[in-house]
């Protein structure tokens, strides 16, 4: 279980958009200023000065801190606004208590308007160590990636981020208004195209008493549930959430940092009122509470009705996929369809074009002509390729794959790579499993896995529990980048479960 990724679902606390890259990767909004007659540029907007602190809470539990502070300085004779962030997340896993730390930096052209220059970003602990150092023109963007001793340069399309994508919920704030804008996220290296809205005044209980504040929601466009931020009349950031369940609090250093002691496994579990079966085919009614409609998707696997009493009911269904008959399994080189190219691209974590992963995708592919032929065949090497260990992780593919141990996330992220080298398109998924571990309580488990698509049809499975088809006790919340799912922590409940098979 990765505390990279604790914030993003399976258990880890730092990754991808909205309120998780704000508090944990370097982009947390500075003190929004109020309006004026005449909006200052980005550069210009009042902002407390130094360095400011936030305690970083999970569920109530105090996980971590995190710092940012913008600067005007002077580089190489030019002069550049900066933008630095660093955070560090501390829990309990499986026993063993972990630390994830990171630091981000990010400069710009000191005017309206003015482009990214330069960016780094460092992390360390659990997860592996990493670092990504790079400098931007019009052109595009070169990145090198250091890893294990090693390093390796990517190239990046032109990024549109501007110096207003430094302090974007400020510069809402104070237009009373809208900001977009693209943002270069140093995790992953993908653009990402953000949206911060004023959405007018509130208040906030803070410090013992109420506070009037300004409310900006902030979200990666598409994003399911939009981080809030709350910004005081003297300039300074309260509070910013993702739900109920993710909250940094405006504090002094010395309060930021005293952490408390979390079991992540207990404090994201969400309990069951009975144990379940794990075949395919097979039916489970699920009877949910705290499930917002934005997250009810129906498709071919799941889905989702309304009950008069308030409560969803989740009908996931495990079946034998039409694939299964290789007259119907698609070719592994047909590929994908336009649009879909990512099912199939490497990236910096899913590292595909990798020699070692490559080489190895053909030796376990081998002769399979069919989608979901190879796909069976990676899920069952990648099952007993690593042992199952809790609380050792790693970022990268790779990494994996030289360590050959993890938890769900690095059988979920090894088995893409794998996949997408041998011609397999593939994505990640995340959500919640049905488990049972040292106290015996029956329960869902935050959880990754992965999904093939042979032709039209999407094929959920799971390497962790070696499933060529995974079993109606996955439930899917999200897949990517949607860490938006980790707001439903804390407020998701499962009133029932009926399980019914199939013949």
């Amino acid at each position: 279980m990765h505390l990279a990724r604790v914030f993003s679902l399976e258990g880890a606390l730092m990754r991808r958009s909205g309120l998780v890259l704000l508090l944990l990767a370097g982009q947390v909004p500075r003190a929004l200023a109020q309006p004026e007659a005449v909006t200052p540029s980005v550069i210009d907007l009042p902002r407390p000065s130094g360095i400011e602190w936030f305690g970083l809470y999970l569920m109530g539990k105090k996980a971590g801190y995190s710092s940012s502070e913008l600067t005007l300085e002077t580089r190489g004779g030019e002069r550049v606004f900066v933008s630095r962030a660093d955070s560090s997340v501390t829990a309990t896993i499986a026993g063993a208590t972990v630390t994830r730390s990171q630091k981000d930096e990010k400069t710009y052209e000191a005017k309206k308007g003015g482009r990214l220059l330069t960016f780094r970003s460092e992390r360390k602990g659990d997860g592996g160590d990493r670092g990504v150092e790079g400098h931007c023109t019009p052109n595009g963007c070169t990145a090198v990636l250091t890893a294990e001793g090693k390093s390796e340069e990517r190239a990046i399309p032109p990024v549109g981020e501007t110096v207003e994508q430094a302090d974007p919920a400020r510069l809402a704030a104070a237009q009373k208004g809208v900001v977009l804008g693209e943002q270069l996220d140093l995790e992953t290296l993908r653009v990402k195209k953000m949206e911060d809205r004023y959405v007018g005044q509130g208040h906030l209980a803070a410090g013992g008493v109420e506070a009037e504040v300004a409310l900006v929601e902030e979200e990666e466009v598409g994003d399911r549930q939009p981080a809030r931020v709350a910004i005081a009349k003297d300039d300074r950031v309260l509070e910013m959430s993702l739900g109920d369940a993710v909250v940094a609090r405006a504090e002094s250093e010395e309060t930021a940092k005293r952490i408390d002691a979390i079991d992540l496994f207990g404090l994201t579990r969400v309990k069951l009122p009975s144990e379940l079966p794990r075949s395919v085919p097979e039916r489970i009614v699920y009877k949910l509470t705290g499930l917002p409609p934005a997250f009810q998707v129906t498709d071919s696997r799941q889905s989702f009705a309304r009950g008069q009493d308030g409560t969803v009911a989740l009908t996931v269904t495990a079946h034998r996929p039409r694939a299964a008959d290789p007259a119907h399994d698609a070719p592994r080189e047909q590929g994908v369809p336009p649009g879909m190219e990512e099912l199939l691209a490497p990236t910096p974590e899913v590292d595909s074009d990798a020699p070692a992963i490559a080489r190895l995708a053909r030796e376990v592919v081998g002769n399979s002509h069919g989608v979901f032929a190879a796909s069976t065949k990676l899920v069952h090497f990648v099952y007993r390729r690593l042992e199952k260990v809790y609380g050792v992780s790693r970022d990268r593919a790779t990494e994996v794959l030289a360590l050959g141990k993890g938890d769900c996330t690095e059988h979920a992220l090894l088995f893409t790579a794998l996949a997408r080298a041998a011609g397999v398109p593939a994505r990640q998924v995340h959500g919640l499993v049905y488990a049972r571990y040292g106290d015996g309580v029956p329960a869902l488990y935050w959880h990754a896995w992965a999904e093939v698509k042979s032709g039209g049809e999407w094929i959920a499975v799971d390497p962790t529990f070696d499933q060529p088809v995974a079993d109606a006790t996955h439930l899917e919340l999200g897949h990517g980048s949607q860490v938006d799912t980790v707001a439903l922590l804390g407020a998701l409940k499962v009133v029932s479960a009926e399980a019914h098979p199939l013949l």
